[in-house]
Order: structure tokens, then sequence, then C-alpha cells
């Protein structure tokens, strides 16, 4: 489930599954209903928000409430391919999201982000209109180069055909995930995550144009289209799939990986003033690299108890995978998790016990501290790492923003992959 994903200062006291479950049909009625664009069938779309609410990972379940609960997390399930990549409708909160690592033929690093999270509303608004649906959407993507930012984020409500994921009886058809016009598609018309086409546009942020000066030879939009092909198996999380994250086991989640995917395709820029003069460094350029993709359903990851999580997905240049989770909670030791796992695909759980993962700096971005220099040790197999990121501000500024963006990896090896920090 990868982990900065307040109202206040952040505190999940003040922040309920219902709440945000809220804020975000609102915002989706809202602009359906003012949008001639969403009528037409578009998800609405909300660019740099300045909202001060943090976003993560997921949501806090609503649970208290046996009548609208969702299912929670069973240590006894099985997950099973290609079943699993579709949607699980019963529970609260279900994510798909990819990190990927890439380079053009110049060697620039792009680290990008893509996700779209499903939720379970618990209040349907208008049930007799053609709005009355179960399920919200909710889309992210991001990309970074060295010194620039572009993202995007959009928002639909089921049953429109504005939004959906594959579920399970859909599998006789080809397994898709999309929003309005981002789109991940199986690329030979199978019920199979990959191979798979992905298509998005992301826009270049508010912010980094006021802090940056940034020149009309900068695109304010980037069009990407990427192929995906898996190169390994996939990974259970956890105990086979049942992914623990507290020392009391009252937070959990079903929680696979796909760490061996590579990603080749295109980034196209596109500019708003198209008869500015363009360097020949901004035609479309071929990018490709290694990716690493999570699929989690919960209802029952977050509560008062909850402070924040950190979460890190490596690629080691000696061929190895770490995933590596901390949750932190007001009454409780953190709980640090992870995921070693070897060339072939072999996974080791680790436990707190086999797994140290250690801020050892923190920097100021904007107006908020983030823990973004870590060393992480598995002793028992002679690893120790220092983690940092590519780049201090990879801050998305979301309707709930939250901190994910590249980083290296140095010490006993060497390597690259994705931060994730939610809570400061």
């Amino acid at each position: 489930m990868k982990n900065n994903r307040p109202f206040m200062s952040f505190n999940f006291k003040t922040l309920c599954f219902l709440a945000i479950v809220l804020i975000v049909s609102v915002l989706i009625l809202v602009n359906t209903k003012s949008s001639p664009k969403a009528l037409d069938g578009n998800a609405s779309e909300a660019t740099n928000s300045q909202s001060t609410a943090l976003f993560g990972r997921s949501f806090q379940s609503s649970d208290n409430n046996p009548m609208t609960a969702g299912k929670k997390a069973d240590p006894n399930y099985t997950i099973t391919f290609p079943k699993d990549h579709g949607s699980h409708n019963d529970f609260d909160i279900e994510w798909w999201y990819l990190t990927a690592n890439l380079k053009d033929e110049k060697g620039k690093d792009y680290d990008l982000q893509w996700t779209l999270f499903r939720f379970k509303n618990m209040m349907n608004h208008e049930p007799n209109s053609s709005w009355a649906n179960e399920h919200s959407y909710m889309a992210h993507a991001s990309v970074h180069s060295g010194e620039h930012h572009w993202f995007s984020e959009k928002f639909a409500r089921g049953g429109t055909g504005i939004a959906a994921a594959s579920s399970s009886d859909d599998i006789k058809d080809v397994f898709s995930l999309f929003i309005d016009d981002w789109q991940w598609r199986n690329s030979q018309e199978s019920f199979a995550l990959l191979p798979a086409q992905l298509n998005f546009n992301v826009n270049l942020v508010k912010q980094d144009v006021a802090r940056k000066a940034v020149s009309n030879e900068v695109p304010s939009t980037l069009s990407l289209t990427l192929a995906l092909e898996n190169k390994g198996p996939f990974v259970l999380q956890g105990e086979q799939g049942y992914s623990i994250k507290s020392g009391n086991a009252q937070h959990a989640s079903h929680y696979y990986s796909a760490p061996f995917i590579e990603i080749e395709g295109r980034i196209t820029p596109v500019f708003n003033d198209s008869e500015s003069t363009r360097s020949s460094d901004l035609l479309p350029m071929k990018v490709q690299g290694k990716a690493w993709f999570d699929q989690e359903w919960t209802s029952q990851l977050l509560d008062e108890e909850t402070l924040g999580w950190d979460w890190l997905s490596l690629h080691l240049d000696n061929g190895e995978k770490i995933m590596a989770f901390r949750m932190r909670l007001a009454s409780q030791e953190d709980y640090i998790t992870g995921t070693l796992i070897s060339p072939t695909g072999k996974a080791k759980h680790l436990t707190p016990s086999d797994l140290s993962l250690e801020p050892v700096e923190h920097i100021i971005v904007g107006s908020k501290s983030f823990p973004l220099v870590w060393r992480l040790l598995i002793p028992d197999e002679n690893i120790n790492l220092m983690i940092q990121a590519k780049k201090e501000d990879q801050y998305n500024p979301a309707l709930l923003p939250y901190y994910e963006g590249g980083v290296l990896v140095s010490g006993s090896e060497s390597g690259e992959g994705f931060l994730e920090l939610t809570g400061y």
C-alpha cells in the first residue's frame, strides 16, 4: 500500500472516512452539475489545489458502524490471479498504484506515479438519480524531472461510464482501469493486469512556476503513452498477501506487488502558447526504466491510532527489490515491516525484528519538515542502505496533499526507487 500519501495538524481522530467520502463526493457532484465538460462524460479535475488537508495511500475506514462498515481483510483469504487484479467492491478502500524510475535517451531522469483509488460511499446522494452509486474514484498522476514537477488529479462517481475498475465479474473481458482519458488497459486483450498500455497527462504545478524562473521552454503539460511488461512474478506482501501493519494486528490489508515491471514509451510536451520558440530537447522523448506496481484493499487500515506512515520501494542494481513500511501509531510502537525479493522473485517477509528503518535527516519543504534521508538495515542479509530523495521538493499539491517521489540508494548496494510520506 504505499505511505504523507491535515485538516489541522494531522490527527486521524479528526479525519474520518465519512468526511473524506463526503468531500470528494460533493466535489464530484458540484463539478459535474456546474461543468458542461463533466456532463459530457468527463471526470472532474482538480489540479494544483491549495487545500491544507492531507491525503495518503488510503482513507480511514468507518467500521464503528456495523451497518455500513466494509469487509475486513481475512488472514485465511487466498489471493488468486487474474481474478484479484480486479476490484473488491465489498471493501471500503482500494488502490492500483504504479511508480517508475525512467530515463530518456540523453540519460535525464523522470520519476512518475499513477494511481487509481476506489472508495465505497457511506452515503448515496440523490438515490433516485443516475448518480446513485456505491463507489467513487480518485486518480493522481505525477511526473518529476530534476528541475520541474507536473501533477494532476481527477474525481468521478462510479456507474456513469466516467471511471471504473474491472472486477472479477468481468473476467471474460479485457482488464482495464480508467478515469476519463487516463487509461490502463491490457495490451493483449485479456483479463490480466499485464502487459498493459497506460495513457495519462499531467500539468505543471503552479507552485513550481512560482518558485522557479520557468521559461516558455518548459511545457505546461506532459502527455504520456507507456507500455508495461512484467518480467517477474507477482509478490504477495506480508503473510501470503495478508499484510499486518500494527503490533496489535488491528490494521491490516490484502496486498500484493508487481516489482519486476519494465516500462518504455514516450513523453510528449504540450504548450499553451504554440507560437513560442521550442528547443529540440522538447520533441517527444523516448523513456524507459523500471516500475513497481501495488494493489491493496482494506476496510481497517486507519483509525484514531494512526498518525501517519512511511513507505519505500527499491530497485537495487544487483537485481534485488525491497519494500519497507513504517506505520506510526499514537499509543503503540511504530510498526515496521517489509519484503526482500530476490532477482528471481523469491520473497522473504520481514518482521519488525528483521528490519530497521530510521530517518537520518529531516528537510524543510514549504512549511513542513520531512524525513528525506533514511537508513535501512536488514542485518541477517548484510544489507545496510542509505536512501535519499533525488530532490527535496516532491510534494504533491493535491486536494489532500502528500509527499511522494524518487530516491537514490547507496551503501552496501546501489539503486533507486520511490518514497512516500504521510502525516507530517
